[in-house]
Order: C-alpha cells, then structure tokens, then sequence
C-alpha cells in the first residue's frame, strides 16, 4: 500500500494544529509545553528580520522545512525553584558538515525541508532526525509546534517542534549531513559563563560556547527563547558584542567565513536573519 501524499498548503494548515499531549507529561515539562502551545516565539525572539515573508530575496517563495527540538530527563523529576529541570537533562543537537552547500559548520537542531509524504511538520521533524541521527522516533513525544521563523540565507520557513525523549536511545551521525550528534547536557546551555553575543555588519544575536563550537544564528535565537519560554534561562552577560568572524575563525566550526560575510553584506544594513 503507498503511503498518501500532501500539498504544502495541507503541510501548512497541519503547523496550525498542536500535537494531543502525553496522558503524562514530565511535571518539569508540562508549564513550558502548555506555554509553547500557547504563545508566539516572535514576542521572544523580537527579530522583525525573522518574520517569514510572502517571497524572499530572489523573489521565490520561502522553502518550509521542521527542525527538533528534542529535550531528555527523568520524567519523574520534580522541579523546584532552584534546580527546575533535571540536572542530566538533554537537548539534541548536531554540527552540520564543512562538507554542506547550505549552513556548512553550523551548529543546528535536526531538521530539514519538508517532503510530500508528511502530513505536518511534527512527521518532518521525527523523519529528518531519524535520517539525520539514527533516532528511534517511537520513544519520542511531541509538545508543541512552534510558529514558523525566517532564514534569509537560504530561503527558509522554519517551524520548530518541541518534543520530550521518553525513551532516550542512542544517536550518531547517520548521514553525511552532520559530524557530530549529541544529546548535549542542559545545564551547560543555561549556564552564563558559555553565553555571549556575536555581531556582524549590523546584526548581532545570542551565541553559545559548546565545546569550542559556536552555536549562534537561528538555532541560537530559538534555543534563547525556548529557554525564556520555559523560564530556564539564567541572567548572563549580553555585553560586549563579539565579533561573529574573528569568534568563528577561533572556533572549532569550520564555517566558510569569506562566503558568510558576503551574503551578510548582501543583507544590507540590518544584515538580515541569518
């Protein structure tokens, strides 16, 4: 039997619907996956550069794609004011390859373009992780599906989906896509000493320090207001701007700097949404 195929206006109809929730969802989760589904990651993000627009630069339609927002811990973990997720709990993340046509180097959530055989972005996110890291994507939960967020250098509508590992399994760099995959500890990513904020040619945003890679762009603005969503995130020093090049280039990303600054200038004076 061939699986049904969908439009992308199907596709996205379905990023308006949110997921049934788990009959029970970690109290740790439940206030930050009632939250997601409720508000807008625009009032987080306060990017205008990040709304998605009818057609983009070269005046094509945005492509719509998914990434996974996957959180892991006990699910039995009780939170208090002082410690309010489990202190082993784990956000998927992975380096795309030097290798890549498009975000070569980047740090990312797993993700990609949607495909006609998904029904909504919740299956093109657990599809592309599953290609992407060898995820076992029966053990995972969604929460919410977030409204979609704009990448300029590409063309892409991204609609990020939070989800909860119920059942945590081993991933890897399944594809050639990505040279690293982990399940990189939470508490790190809250932690003010590994924040700070990169500029370029009249941008700037949030950049994270994961183990002497630069996680900054897009991910970087999601994640920020995922954390403020969830009230995970800890005050830390947005000051001074580093230089997004000279961090990079002291970074163990392996980003193609040279191509990065033109399309930056090519962005004009806000240097778009990167």
């Amino acid at each position: 039997m061939t699986s049904p195929l969908y439009t992308l206006d199907q596709w996205r109809r379905a990023a308006a619907d949110q997921p049934p929730l788990p009959s029970h969802i970690p109290p740790w989760l439940r206030d930050f996956a009632t939250a997601a589904r409720q508000g807008n990651i625009h009032d987080r993000l306060n990017e205008p550069a990040r709304i998605v627009p009818e057609t983009g630069p070269d005046g094509t339609p945005p492509r719509y794609s998914a990434v996974l927002l996957l959180i892991g811990g006990p699910k039995g973990f009780h939170p208090t004011p002082e410690q309010p997720f489990p202190p082993e709990a784990t956000l998927l993340l992975t380096h795309r390859a030097p290798t890549m046509r498009n975000h070569s180097g980047q740090m990312a959530f797993p993700g990609g373009q949607w495909e006609p055989q998904d029904s909504g972005p919740v299956e093109t996110a657990l599809r592309e992780a599953e290609e992407e890291t060898g995820l076992d994507t029966s053990g995972v939960e969604p929460l919410a599906v977030l409204q979609p967020v704009y990448i300029d250098r590409s063309n892409f509508a991204v609609i990020p989906v939070l989800a909860y590992w119920a059942r945590p399994g081993k991933v890897h760099p399944a594809s050639p896509e990505n040279d690293w995959v982990q399940a990189y500890p939470l508490r790190r990513l809250v932690d003010p000493r590994l924040r700070y904020t990169v500029g370029f040619a009249g941008w700037s945003g949030p950049a994270f320090d994961v183990e002497g890679m630069v996680l900054w762009g897009f991910t970087a603005g999601v994640l920020t207001a995922v954390l403020q969503v969830a009230g995970w995130e800890q005050p830390w020093a947005a000051e001074p701007t580093r230089d997004l090049l000279e961090v990079l280039h002291k970074s163990a990303n392996q980003e193609a700097l040279a191509h990065m600054a033109a399309q930056f200038r090519a962005a004009g004076e806000t240097g778009g949404a990167p």
